[in-house]
C-alpha cells in the first residue's frame, strides 16, 4: 500500500512542499506516513461473535432441526469465518470502530512526533503532519513554541486538505496541500529574519513505515 501510493515522483512531490513551505520561517516539518497505526485486534473479536450469533439466530428463525450437540460446532464455524471477514479492510474499519480508529491514529501521531525528533527542534516549531492510510485519518502536531502562538486550531485546515486526499486516493497531493498550509501558518509567527535563522535540522523528505 505504501509503494503504491508513495512512488519515487510522490515522494519526491512532497520533499520540494516542505523545502518550499519552510523557506519563509524557521519551522521544521516533518511529514510521516504509516500504513496503518494499530492491529485492531478487536475487530476479529467482534466479527466472531457477530457470525456466531448471525449463526444461532439463523437456527432459531428458521426453525432448523439441529441437535444441542451440533449448535456449538456451527457457532463456532460462523465465529471464525466472522472473524476472517473481520480481516476485510472495510469491515475491519466499521468493526474497530470510530473512536477506537481516532484514539489509535492519534496515539501513533503523538509516538511519531517523538520518533522523528520534532520536540528537539532550536525554537520548539517542529510541526508533524501525520497520515496513516488504512484509518484514513490525518493529524497534524506543533511543538511547545508553534503551539504556544497558534494552539490545535491552526491545523484544522490541514488536517482537512490531508483528509480529503486520503479519501480520493491521492494521499501525496494531500500532504503537499497541508504542507503549504503549516508552511504558512509557521511564516506569521516564525518569518525568516534577514540572517537566515535556524537551519534545516531535520530531514525534509517524507518518513514511512509499515505500524
Amino acid at each position: 500500500m505504501l509503494e503504491h501510493a508513495f512512488g519515487v515522483e510522490a515522494r519526491r512531490r512532497i520533499e520540494e512542499a516542505v523545502r518550499v513551505a519552510e523557506r519563509e520561517n524557521t519551522g521544521q516539518i516533518v511529514p510521516v506516513v504509516v500504513e496503518k497505526s494499530a492491529g485492531y485486534p478487536e475487530a476479529r473479536y467482534r466479527g466472531a461473535l457477530l457470525g456466531a450469533a448471525v449463526a444461532t439466530l439463523a437456527v432459531l428463525l428458521t426453525g432448523s432441526r439441529i441437535s444441542l450437540g451440533e449448535l456449538p460446532l456451527l457457532q463456532l464455524s460462523a465465529g471464525g469465518l466472522g472473524a476472517l471477514l473481520a480481516l476485510v479492510p472495510a469491515l475491519e474499519r466499521i468493526l474497530a470502530g470510530r473512536a477506537e480508529i481516532e484514539l489509535a491514529t492519534r496515539e501513533r501521531a503523538v509516538r511519531a512526533f517523538y520518533e522523528n525528533g520534532l520536540s528537539h527542534t532550536a525554537q520548539g516549531t517542529g510541526v508533524l503532519v501525520f497520515a496513516s492510510l488504512f484509518e484514513r485519518r490525518a493529524v497534524v502536531l506543533g511543538d511547545h513554541g508553534i503551539h504556544a502562538k497558534a494552539g490545535d486550531l491552526a491545523w484544522r485546515g490541514a488536517v482537512d486538505r490531508l483528509s480529503e486526499g486520503l479519501r480520493r486516493g491521492d494521499p501525496a497531493a494531500g500532504f503537499c496541500e497541508a504542507i503549504a498550509l503549516c508552511g504558512a501558518e509557521l511564516r506569521k509567527h516564525f518569518p525568516r529574519p534577514p540572517g537566515g535563522g535556524p537551519g534545516n535540522e531535520l530531514e525534509d523528505g517524507l518518513r514511512a513505515s509499515k505500524r
